[in-house]
C-alpha cells in the first residue's frame, strides 16, 4: 500500500526496512511447527504531506484476528490493569459520566477496560473481532459484538444501549486499515455532545526512543500528532484535549468531539514540535535504522559469546514486541532456551518464526537460567522485580538499553 491512509499522497517514502516477519501476536501450536509459517515485508512509508508513517504491506484483518489465535489480553499485566483502571477514572470525570450514559469500546479485546466504566454504572458495549476474546468478555458478562469496528457494528450497538457519551479505542486505531470508513462508523454512534476518547503509540516517541519492536504487522499506523489532526478533522472530528502519556513507551491520548467550537488550539504547538524535532526529515530515520542495526549486532556478539561459554538463556516476556525483536535479530532456539510469560494463553505454544517454547516464568528457575533477555521492556520493571524474587543471580540484558517501564 503506497498510497497514504490519511491523506491519500501517492508519493510517501520508504524510511524504515526490518526484513520479512509473521504475524507478531500469533502463537504456534506444537503441531504447527511441523506446517510452513507465512511470513510477510515489514518496511514503513513515511507521508510528507500529512506526518504519517504507515506498513508498506498490509496483512488482512482476517487473517490477523480471526483466522489466527489471536493472544493479546487487556489484563496481561497488573501494570497494563493500572493503566486501564487509570484511564476509565479520567474519562469518568472529563465527561462528568452519569449512570445513563453508554460507552462502547472497540477493539474491547477481554473487556477488562470497559468493565469498569460498568462498574461505575454505565451501559457498556464492546466491539471486538476476535472470537476468542468476544467469548471470554461475553463469559463475564460484557455485551461483546464480534465484528471490526464498522457502521454494521455500530448500529447495533446503538440498537442496544442508543448513541455514546463516549467511544474509545486503544492502541486500536492504529490497527485499522481504512481509516475513513473507521470515522464515519464512530461519528454514527455518538452522541452530539459525545466523545471519541483514544489511546496510539506516539511516532515522535516511536523514533526518538528507537522503539523499533513497537512496529509490527498488527500495527498498520504509528500517528504523529499532525496526522491524528488530519485524519480527524477531514472527519468532523475535532481535537479538545490531548494527552502525552508513558504507556507503550510513549503514546498520545486523544479527546475528540463533533464540536468544532471545543477545538484546542495548542494542538498546533504540539505540532510545532514535532515539526523541530525533524520527524518527517528522512535522515532521521536513516538515524534511526543505523542505531537500530548497530543494536542489533553488539546484542547479537554479546548473546553469541555467552552461549560459546555454555551460558543458558530465555527471553522474558512473550509479546507482539517481543516478536518483532527476535525475528529482526533472526534469534531462535539454537540461542535463546525458552521465552517466558504469565498468560495462560500463550504458555506451552511457540513464537512465530523463531519458533522458541513459552514457559511460565518459574522455569527460569527450574531450568537453571543464567542470562534473561528482556524483550518485554514495557512492562520491564515489575518482570525484573519479580524475576530477582525467583532468581536473584540472573544477567539481565535489555537491547539497545531501552528504558524499562
Amino acid at each position: 500500500m503506497t498510497v497514504c491512509i490519511v491523506c491519500g499522497n501517492k508519493a510517501s517514502i520508504r524510511v524504515i526496512e526490518m526484513g520479512f516477519h509473521p504475524l507478531a501476536d500469533t502463537f504456534l501450536k506444537k503441531a504447527q511447527l511441523l506446517q510452513p509459517q507465512k511470513i510477510y515485508p515489514l518496511n514503513c512509508l513515511l507521508c510528507q504531506r500529512c506526518g504519517h508513517l504507515q506498513n508498506e504491506y498490509f496483512v488482512a484483518g482476517e487473517e490477523r484476528y480471526i483466522q489466527s489465535n489471536y493472544s493479546y489480553t487487556s489484563s496481561n499485566s497488573p501494570s497494563a490493569m493500572a493503566h486501564w483502571d487509570e484511564f476509565c477514572n479520567t474519562v469518568s470525570a472529563f465527561v462528568d459520566l452519569k449512570p445513563d450514559d453508554t460507552i462502547t469500546e472497540f477493539g474491547s479485546n477481554d473487556g477488562y477496560l470497559i468493565k469498569q466504566f460498568q462498574k461505575k454504572g454505565a451501559k457498556v458495549v464492546g466491539i471486538d473481532p476476535s472470537p476468542i476474546m468476544a467469548k471470554i468478555a461475553n463469559e463475564s458478562g460484557i455485551y461483546t459484538i464480534c465484528d471490526f469496528l464498522s457502521l454494521r457494528a455500530v448500529k447495533t450497538a446503538v440498537k442496544k444501549y442508543g448513541k455514546s457519551r463516549v467511544i474509545c479505542g486503544n492502541n486500536v486505531l492504529n490497527h485499522i486499515e481504512n481509516l475513513d470508513a473507521a470515522m464515519i462508523a464512530i461519528k454514527s454512534g455518538l452522541k452530539s455532545d459525545g466523545y471519541f476518547i483514544f489511546e496510539v503509540p506516539s511516532l515522535r516517541d516511536t523514533i526518538e526512543k528507537f522503539l523499533f519492536d513497537m512496529i509490527f504487522h498488527e500495527h498498520v499506523s504509528t500517528f504523529s500528532i499532525k496526522s491524528i489532526e488530519y485524519l480527524l478533522k477531514k472527519n468532523g472530528l475535532y481535537i479538545a484535549k490531548v494527552e502525552n502519556i508513558p504507556y507503550h513507551g510513549g503514546s498520545h491520548r486523544i479527546f475528540a468531539t463533533p464540536n468544532a467550537k471545543l477545538y484546542n488550539k495548542s494542538v498546533k504547538k504540539f505540532i510545532q514540535d514535532e515539526e523541530k524535532a525533524k520527524l518527517f526529515a528522512v535522515d532521521t530515520y536513516k538515524k534511526f535504522m543505523a542505531k537500530i542495526i548497530k543494536d542489533k549486532n553488539e546484542i547479537l556478539a554479546r548473546l553469541y559469546s555467552l552461549k560459546k561459554n555454555g551460558r543458558k538463556i530465555a527471553a522474558v516476556g512473550a509479546g507482539a514486541r517481543s516478536n518483532t525483536l527476535l525475528n529482526f535479530y533472526r534469534l531462535d532456539n539454537t540461542i535463546i532456551d525458552f521465552v517466558t510469560d504469565a498468560s495462560k494463553y500463550k504458555i506451552g505454544k511457540f513464537t512465530p518464526g523463531s519458533n522458541i517454547q513459552i514457559k511460565d516464568d518459574n522455569a527460569l528457575v527450574s531450568e537453571n537460567i543464567d542470562v534473561a533477555l528482556i524483550t518485554a521492556w514495557n512492562i520491564g520493571k515489575y518482570l525484573t522485580q519479580k524475576i530477582r524474587k525467583i532468581n536473584d543471580k540472573i544477567l539481565f540484558i535489555v537491547p539497545g538499553e531501552k528504558e524499562l517501564m
